[in-house]
Order: structure tokens, then C-alpha cells, then sequence
């Protein structure tokens, strides 16, 4: 289901990288998607198991810093996504995946912060008008494009 996008060796993930992701969110992050994230960052969905056109082109984020990956992939850190969404976007807002045109997937925590729901963010549209409702949790979310496993 996942394929290599990023084609970079990344470092090994730790449980320093999680709370760093946290403390951005304002609260803690779902565990399936942090498993997810730990094996599958930088891949992208295989088309041929998408239910969903619209996840045919969503990559996981890295997880990692960007100070720990090479200057190439810096643009593909949650981090770096977060950091350029801050000022255009409502607080509670963390990017998890992007769809390689500039959109992103994120947990919003604003409503929910122990169970955030996934939105899809539209860089074209500032605040409010660019966010749109996807699913009311992670789980719920991977139900979209796994066949509800």
C-alpha cells in the first residue's frame, strides 16, 4: 500500500521526535499515526489501492526535524509545513501528509484536542475558508483508503 517517495536514508526515529511534534500540536498525537509515521514517513499511497482519488498523491510527512534530514527533503518535515501554515491558519493545526501540490492533510485539535479530527488544507485559501472537514479521527481517516481495516 505505501511506496517509496522521498528516496533519502532517514535517521532513526525517537520518542524525542514524537514530543517535539506534540508540544507543536498543543496536545498528543494519535498512536496508529505515529506507527504509521515511524515506517512509513516520506512514502506515498500506491494508486492501485486507492478507494479515493483524492489520496492518490498524499505523502506522510517526515517526522524528523529538519535539521536531521538532507536540505532536499526539508520541505517534506511536518515541521516545515507547520511553520509555514502558522500565520495563515487557526492554531491547532498540525500537517501529517501533503499531496504534493502544496496541500496538506493535518489533525485539528482545536475541537477535540485528545481526539483530533484530519482536515485537508487548501494553500489557496486563507484561514477558515481553507480548511475542509475530512474524517473525525485518524483511524476513521485510514478507514478512507484501507477498506476499513
Amino acid at each position: 500500500m505505501w511506496e517509496p517517495y522521498l528516496r533519502a536514508a532517514l535517521p532513526e526515529t525517537t520518542v524525542v521526535h514524537r514530543q517535539r511534534l506534540e508540544s507543536l500540536l498543543g496536545h498528543p498525537l494519535p498512536d496508529r499515526y505515529w506507527s504509521l509515521a515511524v515506517v512509513h514517513q516520506g512514502e506515498g499511497l500506491d494508486e492501485d489501492s486507492m478507494a479515493y482519488p483524492q489520496f492518490a498523491s498524499l505523502i506522510l510527512l517526515l517526522v524528523l526535524p529538519p535539521e536531521e534530514v538532507s536540505p532536499d527533503a526539508v520541505s517534506y518535515c511536518v515541521e516545515t509545513c507547520w511553520q509555514n501554515i502558522r500565520d495563515h491558519y487557526p492554531t491547532g493545526l498540525l500537517p501529517f501528509a501533503d499531496d504534493t501540490g502544496g496541500n496538506l492533510w493535518a489533525f485539528d485539535a482545536r475541537s477535540h484536542p485528545e481526539a483530533p479530527a484530519i482536515v485537508f488544507i487548501d494553500h489557496g485559501l486563507a484561514g477558515e475558508e481553507g480548511i475542509s472537514p475530512v474524517a473525525p479521527s485518524f483511524d476513521a481517516f485510514l478507514a478512507m483508503f484501507e477498506g476499513g481495516s
